[in-house]
């Protein structure tokens, strides 16, 4: 069976959304966040090769997964719905 690094981060992302669904915890780190960003990054990978609106900020929306996964906030600002929003606005961009 031959896995490719896409598959290999969403296997990572389902872990840690069942990680969290059960309620482990590690310190500050959002596990929620955590698979959104590893899910981002493997649609991300494919959409390297070539620069557009769309990858940038889908770029974006990794970075905000990962700052959310790390604990960092921002005054009242939800860093993991901006996340799901600038994706959603790359899909939409495309």
């Amino acid at each position: 069976m031959n896995f490719s690094l896409s598959v290999i981060l969403v296997i990572l992302a389902l872990v840690a959304f069942v990680l969290a669904a059960i309620g482990w915890t590690y310190r500050k780190t959002d596990l929620i966040a955590v698979g959104l960003a590893l899910w981002s990054l493997s649609f991300l990978i494919s959409r390297l090769s070539h620069l557009s609106l769309g990858t940038i900020i889908l770029l974006l929306a990794f970075l905000a997964f990962v700052a959310a996964a790390v604990g960092w906030r921002y005054r009242k600002l939800n860093l993991i719905a901006i996340g799901l929003g600038l994706w959603t606005l790359s899909a939409v961009v495309g």
